[in-house]
C-alpha cells in the first residue's frame, strides 16, 4: 500500500491504489464546501435584516421550488447530450458567471437579498449533488460503503473552514469580496474534477495488456427525465418521502434558530445603543443596524463552525465504524432518534441555548453519518437515477420540503394559528417518529436491491466463465 492508502485507512478501509483518487474526491468537495459556506455565511444578514426577517427566509423557499421546475429538467437534457466531465464543467461555470455578476451588482448597491437566497440554494443542492453523482459513478456498491466515509470527511473540514474565513476575510478585503473568493473555488473545482476522471477512465484489459477508457466516462446517460425515474421506481419514491420528512424537520428547526437570532440581535443593538454617545435619529438607526449585523454574522458563523467541527469529528471518528458495525439499513436509524431527543428536550426549555445544542447534534449527525448514508443509497441504482434521479430528489423535493415547512408550516402556525416556538418542537417530534417508520422500509429496501445487484453480478460472470 502507498502512504496515502495508509493515511486514508485511518479513516475508513483502504485497499492498495484506492487512496488517492479518495483523497482527490476528499479534497474536492473540501473546496465545494468551503465554498459553499462562505456563501452562505454571506447570506444570512443579506436576507434577516433585508425587510422579511426569517419568515421571509422561510417563504423564499417556495420561490426556490419554483425555479427547480425548471432547473432539474434542464439539468437532465443536458445530462443526456454530455460526458459526465462536461456536465459538470458547464454547470459550475454557469455558477461561477452568477457569483461575478452578483459580486457587481453588490459593488454598486443594487438590493440583492432575496435574489441571492434563491440562487444559493439552487447551487448548493445541485453542486453538491453533482459532486456525488460523480463519486457514485466512479465506484461499485461495495467500494462506495468503504471510501464515502473518507470524502464525506474532506466535506466536513469544508464546512468549518468555510463557516469560519467569512469574520476573518471581512475584515481584510470586505465583505462582497467573499463571492469573488467562492468563484475562484468553484475554477478549482472544475480542475480537480478533470484529474480525477483522467485517473479513473481508463481501465486494463483481461490480461492487462493495455488500457481501455471507460464507456461510463465518455457515454451521457439517458434520455428519461429525473422526475419520471423518480415516479416510477418505488426505491426511489421512498427515498424522495424520506428527503421530505428529513428536510422539513431541518427547515423548520431552522426557522426557529434564525426567528430566536433575529430577536436576541435587537437585545444585542438595544444595549449597544444604550453604551454609544448620544447621536440623532439616523445615528442611532445605523447602530442599531450594524450592531444587529454584525450580532447575526457573529452568531452563524460559530453556530456553522461548532456544527461543522462535531460533524468533522464524527465522520473521522466514527462514521465509518457504525456503518461496518449496523450496516446502512441500522445506521438510517439513528438520525431520527437523536431528533427526537433533541426537539424534546428543547419543547421543555425552550430557550437559545438548548435550541442550539438541540440543532447542533441535529445537523452534526446530518452532515457526517446521515449524509454518507443518503449518497451510499444510491450505489445500488442505475447511473440515470445516480445523476438525474438523484439530482431531481436532491434539488425539487428538498426544496419542496422548504415549502412545506415555510408556505405550510410557519405560515399556519406563525400567521394564521400565532402559536409559539414549542409547537415546532411538537411538529419535529411526530414527523420523527414518521422518519423511523420510513428508515425502516428504506433500509429494507436497500437490502433487497443490493441482493438482486449481487446475484445479477454474479449471474453475469458465470455466464462469461462459461
Amino acid at each position: 500500500m502507498t502512504t496515502i492508502d495508509r493515511l486514508m485507512s485511518v479513516v475508513a478501509p483502504v485497499r492498495r491504489g484506492e487512496g488517492v483518487t479518495a483523497a482527490l474526491l476528499a479534497v474536492n468537495v473540501f473546496v465545494l464546501l468551503t465554498c459553499y459556506y462562505v456563501l452562505k455565511v454571506l447570506r444570512e444578514p443579506m436576507i434577516l435584516l433585508g425587510g422579511g426577517g426569517a419568515e421571509l427566509k422561510a417563504y423564499a423557499s417556495a420561490g426556490q421550488t419554483l425555479l427547480l421546475l425548471g432547473v432539474v429538467p434542464a439539468f437532465g437534457w443536458l445530462a443526456a447530450r454530455v460526458p459526465r466531465l462536461r456536465l459538470l464543467t458547464i454547470v459550475q461555470s454557469v455558477f461561477i458567471v452568477c457569483l461575478v455578476a452578483f459580486y457587481l451588482l453588490a459593488y454598486v448597491r443594487a438590493p440583492i437579498g432575496l435574489a441571492f437566497y434563491l440562487w444559493l440554494g439552487i447551487f448548493n443542492v445541485l453542486v453538491v449533488s453533482n459532486f456525488w453523482s460523480f463519486a457514485n459513478d466512479l465506484y461499485t456498491h461495495e467500494q462506495g460503503g468503504r471510501l464515502f466515509a473518507i470524502i464525506g470527511l474532506g466535506g466536513s473540514v469544508g464546512a468549518i473552514v468555510g463557516a469560519l474565513v467569512p469574520s476573518f476575510l471581512h475584515r481584510h478585503i470586505g465583505t462582497y469580496e467573499l463571492m469573488l473568493i467562492a468563484a475562484a473555488g468553484l475554477a478549482l473545482s472544475m480542475v480537480l474534477y478533470r484529474v480525477i476522471d483522467r485517473r479513473e477512465r481508463t481501465e486494463s484489459d483481461a490480461a492487462g495488456a493495455v488500457s481501455v477508457t471507460k464507456p461510463e466516462a465518455v457515454r451521457p446517460v439517458g434520455r428519461e427525465g429525473g422526475f419520471g425515474l423518480v415516479l416510477k421506481d418505488r426505491y426511489l419514491r421512498l427515498m424522495a418521502v424520506m428527503m421530505l420528512a428529513s428536510t422539513v424537520v431541518n427547515s423548520t428547526g431552522e426557522y426557529v434558530v434564525g426567528k430566536m437570532a433575529v430577536a436576541e440581535s435587537q437585545a444585542y443593538a438595544d444595549e449597544k445603543l444604550a453604551a454609544a454617545p448620544p447621536g440623532d435619529a439616523a445615528t442611532q438607526r445605523a447602530t442599531v443596524r450594524a450592531a444587529r449585523d454584525e450580532y447575526i454574522r457573529e452568531f452563524f458563523s460559530s453556530y456553522f463552525a461548532v456544527v461543522n467541527l462535531v460533524a468533522m469529528l464524527l465522520q473521522a471518528l466514527f462514521v465509518s465504524r457504525l456503518i461496518g458495525k449496523l450496516g446502512i439499513r441500522g445506521a438510517l436509524f439513528i438520525m431520527p432518534l437523536i431528533v427526537v431527543g433533541g426537539w424534546l428536550a428543547f419543547f421543555a426549555f425552550a430557550t437559545l441555548a438548548t435550541l442550539r445544542i438541540t440543532k447542533t447534534s441535529e445537523n452534526a449527525i446530518d452532515y457526517s453519518l446521515q449524509n454518507t448514508l443518503k449518497q451510499a443509497l444510491y450505489l445500488p441504482t442505475s447511473r440515470e437515477s445516480k445523476y438525474k434521479a438523484k439530482a431531481a430528489i436532491d434539488t425539487f423535493f428538498f426544496r419542496m420540503a422548504d415549502v412545506i415547512a415555510g408556505i405550510g408550516l410557519v405560515f399556519l402556525l406563525v400567521d394564521v394559528l400565532d402559536l409559539g416556538v414549542r409547537t415546532f418542537a411538537a411538529v419535529n417530534v411526530a414527523l420523527a417518529v414518521l422518519w423511523l417508520w420510513l428508515a425502516a422500509r428504506m433500509g429494507r429496501l436497500h437490502d433487497e436491491r443490493t441482493a438482486e445487484r449481487a446475484s445479477r453480478a454474479a449471474q453475469g460472470l458465470r455466464e462469461t466463465a462459461l
